[in-house]
């Protein structure tokens, strides 16, 4: 499956290029008669966001990969490529900051509260999405997400209410009861992806772990060994 992969879908697999393309072509014998319209895809393989979008915006790719862009860069595209049809939507993807709390000292629930308390969750939206995103828990947040939590009951949650500050005073005092504060600091790795889409968020956490004694160190981490690590 891992050179040959077969399957029922509208495509056939043809060839992966590692690093530079995949192609697929129309299956014959698909389900539905008439499709699919395309005779095949292309995915040509672009490890830098820039370099993609740029030849996207010369008319090199029909399409490009929604996940990497920004509202600044969609603004750019639109007064790059006015033909490019450029749509601004809400998708089911969520930023989180994931703890292994099998390890010490990530195993005392009141540390993992101190991480909740310490994030600015409208500070992550207005830096990443220039204040496009929503604020959630699990599931896709109203009017888009039909069973996500109202913003009234989100603010129950620990850090998700809108004073800041309080919310990192808290976080601290409990730091101290756990023996950390300014003189002993937390170290902690922070793993993330190599992609804009994974560091972006990664620093900015980092940056407000500070706040409550912890100093984060970002490791970034190629996407082929991610998953497995």
């Amino acid at each position: 499956m891992r050179t040959q992969p077969i399957g029922t879908g509208p495509f056939k697999f043809v060839s992966f290029k590692a690093n530079e393309s995949i192609r697929v072509e129309r299956d014959p014998d698909y389900w539905k008669p008439g499709r699919p319209y395309l005779d095949g895809i292309e995915y040509t393989i672009v490890p830098n966001r820039s370099t993609a979008i740029l030849a996207f915006v010369a008319g090199k790719l029909d399409m490009t990969w929604p996940y990497i862009i920004t509202v600044p860069l969609l603004n750019d595209i639109q007064t790059q490529a006015p033909q490019a049809i450029c749509e601004l939507k809400t998708t089911n993807a969520s930023t989180n900051l994931l703890v292994n709390r099998e390890v010490a000292p990530f195993n005392n629930a009141d540390l993992r509260r101190t991480m909740a308390l310490a994030l600015d969750r409208k500070a992550f939206i207005d830096i990443l999405s220039d204040g496009k995103a929503k604020i959630g828990g699990a599931m896709l947040p109203p009017p888009e997400g039909l069973w996500g939590m109202t913003p009234e009951l989100l603010e129950t949650l620990p850090g998700y209410g809108p004073d800041v500050q309080k919310n990192r005073a808290e976080a601290r005092k409990i730091m101290e009861k756990l023996g950390y504060g300014p003189d002993k600091r937390l170290p902690l790795k922070v793993s993330a992806r190599n992609l804009n889409s994974y560091r972006d968020p990664a620093v900015i956490a980092i940056d407000q772990l500070k706040e409550v004694y912890i100093d984060g160190e970002l490791d970034t981490v190629e996407t082929a060994i991610g998953t497995p690590r």
